[in-house]
């Protein structure tokens, strides 16, 4: 029995090995694609983007061409961030494994909500094949490793941790935070989640904890949560689709008006 049916095409872009894929809205079916080559190794990468909406089960989702990123990209990371935007860093515009060779040092930032790019701040190390990129809890990313070939050079043992722009004023310093004061531990499906914080905040996020590899990750995707509440004390409802929350470790990101969040609590959603 045949248990996989085609999808349509993303509109007119080719295949793109070693692209990126982040499911960065569950509940709403979206998925940005970005980078990418028609080959594994020894091809020219590309920047192109695209947002995929899933729909109905068994319909074609839809297709919507956005903007290229700034730099094509092969073997980069792509993370879904805690206010809805998508991370992209890393890469080489020409495929070839265990080399530095075409590197790009700028990561970029994705706004679903305007359709733009934005780069950012650059990295000092290349992060291109064997490379990783992880949200972690205080919402910054660690961005790490890179070759894996025995003695060849470009071996890369460290990593570095990028702070996102929301976490940081126009000076450079550090914005003041929400803090979760209170929340349980594990939920379940459906079930309604109670939120205590020791300040006012506009919304929630649920970001699945990730298992990277290749520059794909399975696990990745973030559930957008409009609170009930007000003050300090809010609840908000977890989805009943377990393809959406699917159970297992998640964090939970509390957001001010500001788009600030929270550091995050791990809730465990069960079925």
């Amino acid at each position: 029995m045949n248990c996989v049916t085609a999808a349509g095409n993303r509109a007119d872009d080719g295949d793109a090995m070693c692209g990126n894929a982040v499911m960065y809205d569950a509940p709403a079916g979206k998925i940005l694609t970005a980078g990418g080559s028609a080959n594994y190794e020894d091809d020219t990468a590309r920047s192109n983007a695209y947002i995929i909406t899933l729909g109905t089960t068994k319909q074609n989702p839809q297709v919507t061409k956005v903007p290229n990123m700034a730099f094509a990209r092969g073997f980069a990371n792509g993370v879904a961030l805690p206010d809805g935007t998508v991370f992209v860093t890393g890469g080489q515009s020409f495929v070839k494994p265990f080399t530095d060779t075409t590197a790009h040092l700028t990561p970029e930032l994705f706004n679903p909500a305007t359709n733009t790019w934005t780069q950012l701040n650059p990295m000092s190390i290349p992060r291109t094949y064997h490379s990783t990129a992880l949200l972690l809890p205080d919402a910054t990313v660690i961005q790490g490793g890179g070759g894996l070939c025995g003695g060849c050079g470009v071996n890369h043992f460290d990593a570095e941790i990028f702070v996102p722009p929301y976490l940081l004023n126009a000076d450079g310093s550090r914005k003041a935070r929400p803090v979760i004061n209170t929340v349980a531990t594990t939920v379940r499906l459906g079930a309604t989640l109670s939120i205590t914080t020791n300040s006012a905040v506009t919304k929630f996020a649920l970001i699945r904890t990730g298992t990277a590899t290749h520059t794909v990750d399975t696990d990745q995707r973030r559930i957008p949560l409009t609170p009930a509440g007000s003050g300090t004390s809010y609840t908000v409802t977890i989805p009943t689709d377990p393809g959406v929350a699917v159970p297992g470790f998640w964090f939970l990101f509390a957001l001010n008006s500001a788009g600030t969040p929270s550091v995050a609590k791990i809730v465990k959603v069960t079925p």
